[in-house]
């Protein structure tokens, strides 16, 4: 499967992959036999296939869909293994050819995390809490900005040295354009599925916690014939959670929309 996988990303330029991921509700996973191993081999063996279906996106520079439904523990495993990867390797290297310039060492940190994933990353139908938004970009910004990362993580004293890091950081920030994760939502996963009371607020919370930059409606449909108006739900959703006109938010999740498919030409 993955060697078709490759060859139709070779023969369609213009493919993006998926939609992938882990999901505890797949039928996969809750009628594995407990002979072997029951559900905790299937989210394994979903873990290993999502890995290497990232590995390939990143590989041939394809934006990624990710289907994830209480998985965002295993979601956040894989990710943290490309991560640590990529970063190992890139710390090999670094000792081959012995180089001593802390700002080419940065550069090339960033450069090799970057390229370890695909150059864009849509949580379709997203149904994390906001904590689980929080989680993802802050694992972003891990790949975004690797230096001021590994500087939050040295102990420094004094107020002075902690100010002129947060500068430094608000100042790159503002600077940046790069975007990974983009968030999705749909009036039929988001709105329709969730009955209870509590699900209902943690999904509006969630929306609520996106930055404006990433958020994408999307119909979630099987028919063409209701991609419209599955659109047009989730961005009414959308625009409730968010307490903004349908206007706004249909024109900002346009424009990200189109950000995120042209990440293909990256």
């Amino acid at each position: 499967w993955l060697n078709d996988l490759e060859a139709q990303l070779s023969q369609h330029p213009n493919l993006i992959v998926g939609e992938i991921g882990l999901c505890k509700m797949a039928r996969f996973v809750r009628e594995f036999p407990k002979a072997l191993g029951g559900k905790a081999t299937a989210l394994q063996l979903q873990k290993i296939v999502f890995k290497k279906q990232m590995e390939l996106a990143a590989q041939w520079r394809r934006p990624v869909t990710v289907h994830c439904v209480n998985a965002h523990g295993l979601l956040m495993e894989t990710l943290e293994e490309i991560f640590n990867e990529a970063r190992e390797s890139c710390s090999k290297e670094e000792q081959v050819h012995s180089t001593s310039n802390n700002l080419l060492q940065n550069d090339g940190l960033k450069t090799t995390l970057r390229k370890a994933f695909p150059p864009a990353i849509a949580m379709h139908s997203f149904t994390g809490t906001a904590h689980h938004v929080q989680q993802i970009l802050d694992f972003e910004r891990s790949i975004l900005y690797p230096e001021l990362v590994e500087a939050e993580r040295k102990k420094q004293r004094g107020k002075k040295k902690q100010q002129k890091r947060q500068n430094a950081e608000e100042n790159e920030v503002k600077g940046d354009t790069d975007i990974l994760f983009y968030f999705g939502f749909s009036h039929s996963v988001n709105y329709i599925m969730c009955t209870s009371e509590k699900a209902k607020r943690k999904g509006i919370e969630a929306v609520q916690a996106i930055p404006s930059d990433r958020l994408l409606v999307e119909s979630d449909v099987h028919a063409t014939e209701d991609v419209i108006l599955g659109t047009a739900g989730a961005t009414a959703y959308a625009a409730h959670a968010r307490g903004e006109s349908l206007q706004d938010v249909a024109e900002t999740s346009t424009i990200n929309g189109l950000r995120f498919i042209s990440s293909l030409s990256s």
